[in-house]
């Protein structure tokens, strides 16, 4: 038998494992409908290729073919169908003499799986080794009841599809795709080869012209090299002497911005606050003015009152005898006495008030000449910090600065390889312990760290060719760590003043740590110098020990200490530019804050002396009245005394208190409305003033700003020549600037210029030079020679494709018109047994494309006549179709033909025809039938019966003929009820 067994798991309703063995050439599946019996055909499309869920009526999803559980039973999560054939007749294209193919689908990921022999492999590899077999998933050795229904209706060109793999022509047409594939890759590549190969020939001429231009060139670029090293140094001089220059002169003017932006600052808060006071002022000003309006209208009533009482007392004066006189001199005597003792207190009061302004003057005087030279001294403090901070910066620029081997590396850094960097760069120490970290390197802070010993070797040439000092390199490949022992790390951490082992305190790049290990892996930070002392004495002086103040313990007891004038450097600088930064910042608060104080005062000064003067005028002015009353009163008293009644008691007069109460108060209106006008005067025109001032800073700065940012344009563009220049020498000649200065020519420099600039002309005037011109176009020649060959090479094989081409055409037209010729003979002879006469005939539509021709039925039924097959029966175009299937099983023999329910539109008697015909291939070709017909059944030599139980599971077991027609029987029955 050709397939031997199938065996399933977990595929569609075969749960459980399933295997069918088969015997014999014609092998029966009968069963009830529901049963699963057309699952063993799906389960063979299946591996043998089928991708439609549609047609393996799996539902939305290919893992819908899992067996998905039922009341009794739970799913599985894996479905697994594997088919053994005997390939002893080598059907198939392999040396094995049996072909086990599988299939496997796993619901957890949805992943299928592939094997033939057990061995993973593609869809494809299983696609192409049943190819031109007769079992394709779409041939007509696998046919269902819907593939018989459709084939009479189906078009002629998808009849064509059926006849081709029984003509075994897909092979072909898999190839011809193929080749034709490779034919347009092909042509493609050579579009390509031919789009290179004119783009190359293009470029052979220019090189010509380019080589030519390249030698012009390197005679220019000799000259110039010979010269210009002497125009760079000059250059380089002289930028370097004005870029200092316009540095200083923007540090000045940014710190006068700066001054003047807080001034300005200052300002605006001042005129602000002299305008909400000016506000105030303006507010008390009315209220003193509508009192002042009421007291005038009571002073106006009580004046009108008393000039009546002065009329009434003439008159009485005139009328009057000596008795009456005498009384009302008193009274006019009551009011001069009271009218003089009110102005002398207000007079005294007033002169008290003015000495007091003038002790309280002279006290701000005081403050306020302390305070300038507090804010004076704030001052020169600032201007101190700001030029420590210059002098911060500037070593930080250039902190290699008496390390002239070191400045010569970092500077040509961009030219040198392997460069990593300066240690004291590299590593970085926390701010507690940057002293101690600083004496620890010692010197070896100024080492500079390479990739590896080439790249130091590379840099120490460079050193000695320009004769730019030393430098100590350190490669990274030979870099290993240095560790105290577990024992002096034991003893250490019990040392009073422990701090930590040095290379814990300083951070780097991983890829440095060796580099840190290395320099201050075994030397210990403590924190007081008798400490280090006791932590030495403890470790047998065998490790090297600093302290936080820098402080150095040496292994074998040596001290070294002390301070400096400066103790900066690469590894401190940037924690002191921070604290001078610092500094700065509270030290420009603590002097702000001095100025607003001295503003205070100032304006207090103002103020009171405004005050004082106003107390001096109303000083003078109380005294005048004072001794007018005076006066007054000494004349009155003495007329009095005419009357001999000096030692009278004397009566105030109402109405004289009320006036004198009343012209106090006035006065006092009079005198605090003058002092707020005057006040308010002053507020408008010191705020006029700072407009004014803030209107000419604003202009200034505006001016300043322009300056700042002309000079900072400037200062980026001499920055940018210099940096260009100093490349140049670098990248160009290999120099440093000091070696260059070194080669500098005795030549008179403008000239030089002079010719510098004509050689560069001439060089610009070339335009774009390639100086690999002659090498690149032997290369390119090599190239063009290497693709016309290439060339050559393709159309010869795409020559060659197309023969093959016409090779398959020719061996598909002969082999699919044998095929259709055969079955054709075959035809007429198996519809008459099948129809028990009549007449069928095959045809072209267009015979001259065989390639592509549809294929047409002429069949004519005994005793009709019937001109378009779509009229025939259900039944009648089901014969049809069988009748095609086995005259192609006349004309070419199969390996396994499977029928599922074939013959279902038959009626009984062409049920028998068909079992009866389908006899006649035992021998040749296996079939494996599901059917439910008992026609069909007697002329199969085993029958499979599938069953289902409660559980939904389809379950296989052989059966005798008689069982299998009982089981038909009662289905059909079953189907009548």
């Amino acid at each position: 038998m050709f397939l031997k067994r199938i065996e399933m798991q977990g595929f569609k309703s075969f749960a459980d494992k399933t295997v069918i063995q088969f015997d014999h050439d014609i092998t029966g599946i009968v069963g009830p409908n529901g049963c699963g019996k057309s699952n063993i055909n799906d389960a063979i499309r299946w591996v043998l290729g089928e991708q439609s869920t549609k047609s393996l009526r799996s539902g939305s999803s290919m893992s819908d073919i899992i067996f998905a559980g039922s009341q009794e039973r739970k799913p599985v999560n894996l479905a697994k169908v594997t088919l053994v054939f005997d390939n002893t007749a080598h059907v198939f294209d392999s040396p094995f003499e049996e072909i086990e193919i599988t299939r496997q689908l796993s619901r957890a990921n949805n992943e299928a799986g592939y094997f033939i022999n057990k061995t993973p492999c593609r869809l494809k590899d299983i696609s192409d080794l049943v190819m031109d077999t007769g079992l394709g998933k779409d041939s007509l050795n696998i046919i269902t009841q819907g593939n018989i229904s459709s084939f009479a209706d189906a078009k002629p060109e998808e009849r064509r599809l059926l006849f081709e793999e029984a003509a075994g022509v897909a092979k072909y047409k898999k190839r011809k795709q193929i080749s034709l594939h490779k034919l347009d890759r092909t042509k493609e590549n050579l579009d390509r080869v031919q789009d290179i190969i004119d783009e190359i020939e293009r470029q052979l001429k220019p090189l010509a012209r380019q080589a030519k231009k390249a030698n012009q060139y390197f005679e220019y670029h000799e000259e110039l090299s010979r010269i210009e090293i002497s125009v760079l140094v000059d250059e380089i001089t002289t930028l370097h002497a004005r870029l200092q220059d316009l540095e200083r002169e923007l540090f000045e003017k940014r710190a006068k911005y700066t001054s003047q932006e807080t001034t300005l600052q200052k300002l605006d808060e001042q005129i602000q606050g002299l305008r909400s006071s000016m506000y105030q002022t303006d507010r008390d000003v009315n209220a003193l003015q509508e009192q002042y309006t009421q007291k005038m209208e009571e002073s106006m009533r009580l004046e009108r009152r008393k000039i009546e009482l002065d009329e009434k007392r003439k008159y009485a004066m005139r009328q009057a005898d000596r008795q009456q006189r005498k009384a009302e001199v008193q009274k006019m005597l009551a009011e001069a006495q009271y009218e003089y003792n009110d102005r002398k207190a207000r007079f005294e009061q007033a002169r008290a008030d003015y000495e007091t302004s003038n002790q309280a003057l002279s006290a701000v005087r005081t403050r306020l000449s302390r305070k300038e030279y507090e804010v004076n001294q704030a001052e020169d403090i600032y201007r101190d910090i700001a030029n420590r901070k210059t002098v911060a910066e500037n070593m930080l620029r250039q902190p290699y600065q008496h390390q002239a081997g070191v400045r010569s590396v970092t500077a040509a850094k961009a030219s040198l390889h392997g460069i990593e960097g300066v240690v004291s760069e590299l590593l970085v120490p926390d701010d507690k312990t940057a002293l101690a970290i600083q004496a620890a390197l010692g010197g070896s802070m100024y080492q500079i760290v390479t990739a590896d010993e080439a790249d130091a070797r590379q840099a120490i040439r460079f050193l000695k060719r320009n004769r730019g000092g030393r430098a100590t390199f350190l490669p990274l490949t030979v870099c290993k760590g240095r560790y105290p022992s577990d024992g002096q790390r034991l003893i250490a951490s019990e040392t009073p003043g422990y701090i930590a082992w040095a290379n814990d305190c300083a951070a780097c790049d991983p890829r440095y740590d060796a580099v840190k290990d290395r320099l201050l892996g075994n030397v210990l930070v403590i924190d007081t110098l008798e400490h280090a002392n006791e932590a030495a004495k403890r470790l047998n002086y065998r490790v090297k020990i600093v302290t936080l103040d820098g402080e150095i313990v040496h292994a074998g007891g040596s001290m070294t200490g002390g301070r400096g004038r400066s103790q900066s450097s690469p590894i401190t600088l940037r924690k002191e530019l921070e604290t001078i930064e610092r500094q700065l910042q509270e030290q420009e608060t603590k002097r702000s804050a001095l100025q607003d104080e001295l503003t205070d005062l100032r304006n207090e000064n103002n103020r009171m002396e405004q005050e004082n003067v106003q107390l001096r005028v109303e000083l003078a002015k109380i005294e005048s009245v004072y001794q007018a009353k005076k006066e007054k009163y000494a004349s009155l008293k003495g007329e009095y005394e005419q009357f001999n009644e000096s030692d009278a008691k004397l009566q105030d007069d109402e109405l004289v208190v009320q006036m004198s109460k009343m012209h106090a108060e006035i006065d006092g209106l009079t005198a605090k409305i003058q002092n707020q006008r005057k006040h308010r005067m002053d507020q408008g025109t010191q705020a006029e003033e700072l407009e004014n001032r803030v209107r000419l800073i604003r202009r200034e700065m505006s001016a300043a700003s322009q300056e700042i940012h002309e000079g900072e344009v400037k200062q980026t563009k001499y920055r940018t020549q210099l940096e260009n220049y100093l490349t140049r020498l670098n990248t160009d000649y290999q120099m440093t600037f000091e070696y260059a200065q070194s080669q500098k020519q005795d030549i008179e420099i403008e000239a030089a210029k002079d010719r510098v600039a004509l050689l560069h002309e001439k060089i610009n005037a070339l335009g774009s030079v390639n100086p690999d011109a002659p090498k690149q176009y032997e290369e390119i020649k090599e190239r063009y020679d290497y693709l016309t060959s290439q060339k050559e090479d393709l159309e010869q094989a795409g020559a060659r494709i197309e023969q093959a081409i016409k090779e398959m055409d020719h061996t598909m037209v002969t082999q699919f018109t044998d095929m259709f010729n055969k079955i054709n003979d075959q035809l007429d002879g198996v519809f008459k047994a099948m129809f028990g006469g009549g007449r069928a005939h095959l045809k072209m539509v267009d015979p001259e494309d065989v390639l592509n021709t549809g294929i047409d039925i002429d069949v004519q039924p005994p005793g009709k006549t019937v001109k378009n097959i779509q009229t025939f029966s259900g039944g009648e175009k089901a014969l049809i179709a069988i009748s095609v299937l086995f005259s192609i099983l006349q004309a070419r023999t199969m390996p396994l033909c499977i029928f599922d329910e074939v013959e279902a539109a038959l009626d009984q008697a062409n049920v028998e025809r068909f079992a009866k015909y389908l006899s006649h291939f035992k021998g040749k070709s296996q079939f494996i039938v599901v059917t439910h017909r008992p026609g069909t059944m007697e002329q199969c030599d085993t029958l499979y019966g599938v069953t289902m139980q409660q559980d939904g599971v389809s379950q296989l077991l052989k059966v005798q003929l008689k069982d299998a027609v009982n089981i038909t029987e009662g289905e059909q029955n079953d189907g009548i009820s």
